[in-house]
């Protein structure tokens, strides 16, 4: 009841604001066409249109993500963890996705006001330490196994000293994966969307009331997104939404304990996250890369539809996150 009341909630906030919200970033001028942007992937138009759909995202997020929080206070039970500790790890997913969706709003500012980009391997690094910080938060609200359960296997894996690293990658990859997927509006959105709910359908499963509410809190908010984001454009997800969107469900499944669980809906987001990584890697040691665009680019320069692209991309997360809920049944 809880996970339905935030993705409902988180709907109405995004659909209810999202033309305000539209018409007070064009009335500040932040507002780009997409042929300006023709040269970062985007399918070419004239019409204007804000790229601050993180500011939606979150507008929708943070109340829903509070009403969670307030309902497993009053109505916790059947998890393993206390009360507290839940809210704890729920508290921490919550901010820390605010903060990377603040790091890439920074970025789409500086693109709305015809500014150089972001240093990448600065964005990168503010990235690590967000990342980093959330998984001390998870530690910090009483998480002390580094057990990763496996999906389908029916089993555990001990992760050791190699936990961090595990996750540390996983959520790099996944706010990295998500800004890049950005090759056609929407895209990236639609995707977090099916791995928001895959994320959710897994710890249904689990019983997890406070991770399940705040995927599913995302999804609603997602939704929302959708409506402003899909043609006809009246806003962008720009790298803010992106981020945001795509790294929350990975947040939420490493703070349930089950993060294996969701990782084949987020294949889409590890290719392109990875890919990522190595090109800003590839410029921070002076050498040029040789791989132009991001793999969803790739795809259209040779012969695909921006269409096809966004729809395959949607279909594998589908498939994984629907696999993700059949491992925890089996699991089970």
């Amino acid at each position: 009841m809880t996970a339905m009341a935030a993705a409902v909630a988180a709907f109405i906030i995004a659909a209810c604001a999202g033309k305000p919200l539209s018409g007070w970033l064009d009335k500040k001028g932040l507002s780009r066409t997409a042929i300006e942007k023709h040269g970062e992937g985007f399918s070419p138009g004239l019409r204007a249109v804000p790229e601050f759909g993180g500011l939606l995202y979150l507008l929708a997020l943070l109340p829903a993500g509070i009403l969670a929080m307030v309902a497993v206070a009053f109505f916790h039970s059947g998890e393993a963890f206390s009360a507290a500790a839940v809210i704890g790890k729920m508290l921490a997913v919550v901010v820390c996705t605010a903060l990377i969706g603040a790091v890439g709003m920074m970025d789409d500012w500086r693109r709305a006001r015809r500014l150089s980009p972001m240093n990448p391997l600065l964005r990168l690094v503010m990235v690590f330490v967000i990342c980093f910080a959330f998984l001390v938060g998870v530690r910090l609200s009483g998480d002390r196994s580094a057990i990763l359960l496996l999906p389908f296997a029916g089993g555990q894996l001990d992760a050791g000293q190699g936990w961090t690293v595990i996750m540390l990658v996983m959520l790099v990859g996944a706010v990295f994966g998500g800004d890049q997927m950005r090759a056609v509006s929407g895209q990236s959105a639609s995707v977090s969307f099916v791995c928001a709910l895959g994320c959710g359908g897994v710890f249904a499963v689990f019983a997890g009331d406070g991770v399940c509410a705040l995927a599913f809190g995302s999804a609603g908010a997602l939704l929302g997104l959708l409506l402003f984001v899909l043609s006809p454009e009246r806003l962008r997800e720009g790298s803010g939404g992106a981020m945001a969107g795509c790294v929350l469900p990975v947040m939420a499944a490493i703070a349930g304990g089950a993060p294996l669980f969701i990782l084949p809906a987020l294949i889409p987001f590890l290719f392109e996250g990875i890919y990522a990584i190595i090109r800003v890697a590839c410029q921070a040691v002076g050498r040029q890369n040789p791989m132009a665009g991001s793999l969803g680019e790739w795809l259209i320069a040779h012969g695909l539809s921006g269409k096809t692209v966004m729809g395959g991309y949607a279909v594998l997360s589908l498939a994984g996150g629907i696999a993700a809920v059949a491992g925890a049944y089996f699991y089970l």
